[in-house]
């Protein structure tokens, strides 16, 4: 179960996240953390297309891993990128790409975002307090605001754990590629390798960044060598065996029949001036199927989508339930920081100029 802490003042809130850092790593090189900020304690942790009445079943009928939630996705990234493309001065080149820059423009998606800064995120939780505009008195007064804090590596370094011991979801994944018996083997040899040696540098210098990928990026060396992307898995040349596994759940979508697999944390291109100035980041939701007792949960208020309830990420998952948020956005204006952080567009710095105050 993820621990939850109450602060009443920024300095306490300061302390508790150093103090969530110190426990993972003393040393001179702190991990990286992320965190998301919510306006309302109860507010599960799942994306805004888990919300919707679209669910990932199957039809027996038809016999296919393609779902109404599939569908729920292509239909509003098709439409998205038919009426907005021409507005990007760059071209996100992968559907995860596209994901991020939906999600930072209100469409439902299965990517949900999260912040490298953990003022970011206070500001978001209290929000309200500063727009006046945006946010009515009801709304301050029902604010029951709080951060959540992940651990962004060490749930990545469970999934790779997850891939390199379960041969069965390996062959599935497989089954696309057309390989020989012999040729999987190699593959399972390799991913059993690189599992296990240390590939991944936990050096003093990058051990912060290890387990993070570039989900975006590692589509598009997946694609660029697609012609000869058997040989090279089989032979352990130039691709990390992982990455295709990896591709294949959280980028084409593979349907799983479990709910173990947690979220993948990655980092993406910035799209907008927006997204860098709130230090996104992101986890990218699998695709689960949906069971019978799924449905039971959620009748009792339990959402199995939930990073919350996830095996995996749950013992890597800290909330810290703000009070005082009126008093702590006055502590955090007085030193300097206020919505323009979140936004950095004409007409939020307009509103700074005529309404440098706290509501």
């Amino acid at each position: 179960m993820f621990e939850r802490v109450v602060v009443n003042s920024l300095g306490m809130y300061m302390d508790v996240v150093s103090g969530f850092a110190k426990v993972i790593d003393d040393s001179l090189h702190p991990p990286i953390l992320w965190f998301r900020g919510s306006n309302d304690v109860q507010y599960s942790l799942i994306p805004s297309l888990f919300r919707t009445k679209a669910k990932a079943e199957r039809d027996s009928k038809i016999n296919s891993t393609y779902t109404n939630l599939h569908y729920a996705e292509d239909i509003r990234t098709q439409h998205y990128i038919a009426k907005n493309f021409h507005l990007l001065t760059t071209e996100p080149s992968s559907r995860v790409e596209w994901l991020e820059v939906m999600q930072h423009h209100q469409v439902n998606t299965r990517v949900l975002d999260w912040s490298e800064s953990s003022l970011h995120a206070l500001l978001f939780s209290i929000e309200s307090f500063f727009d006046k505009q945006k946010y009515n008195d009801v709304s301050r007064r029902n604010c029951r605001p709080c951060v959540w804090v992940l651990n962004p590596k060490e749930v990545n370094k469970r999934i790779v754990d997850y891939i390199r011991d379960n041969e069965d979801l390996q062959e599935n994944l497989m089954k696309d590629l057309r390989l020989e018996k012999i040729a999987k083997n190699k593959i399972k040899k390799n991913i059993k390798r690189f599992g296990k040696v240390k590939l991944y540098s936990e050096t003093e210098e990058t051990s912060h960044i290890d387990y993070i990928f570039n989900l975006s990026s590692i589509n598009d060396e997946i694609l660029r060598d697609r012609n000869r992307l058997e040989k090279l898995l089989a032979n352990g040349d130039v691709i990390n065996p992982y990455y295709y596994f990896l591709s294949r759940i959280y980028s084409d979508g593979y349907l799983l029949n479990e709910r173990k697999l947690a979220p993948l944390c990655v980092v993406q291109p910035y799209h907008s001036e927006r997204i860098k100035a709130q230090r996104g980041v992101f986890t990218v939701f699998p695709f689960y199927e949906e069971k019978p007792e799924d449905n039971a949960l959620r009748n009792f208020g339990i959402n199995p989508d939930a990073m919350e309830q996830n095996s995996m990420t749950k013992d890597y998952l800290w909330q810290i339930i703000i009070q005082n948020p009126q008093d702590i956005a006055l502590q955090l204006m007085k030193n300097g920081l206020n919505d323009t952080w979140l936004y950095p567009e004409m007409p939020v710095v307009s509103s700074e100029i005529e309404n440098h105050r706290i509501f």
